[in-house]
């Protein structure tokens, strides 16, 4: 479960209140590597909307099924 925690974003920033909760200062390297992963995920996610959705407009499913034609 450590090395999946190690591919969440949020998983950095509780290790960084966990720190500051403790008296240390927070690792703003971790707290990097997290924003990095979460602009990542959120890029990659876009990509794949992107791609979905031209793929749906290309072939005729969103036409085919929206809810015009079916009156």
């Amino acid at each position: 479960m450590q090395y999946l925690s190690r591919l969440l974003p949020p998983s950095y920033v509780f290790e960084g209140l966990r720190a500051i909760v403790a008296g240390r200062a927070a690792p703003m390297s971790a707290l990097l590597w997290g924003g990095c992963l979460a602009v990542l995920y959120l890029a990659s996610a876009f990509w794949f909307f992107t791609r979905i959705y031209q793929h749906a407009v290309r072939t005729g499913l969103i036409a085919r099924y929206s809810a015009e034609s079916l009156s």
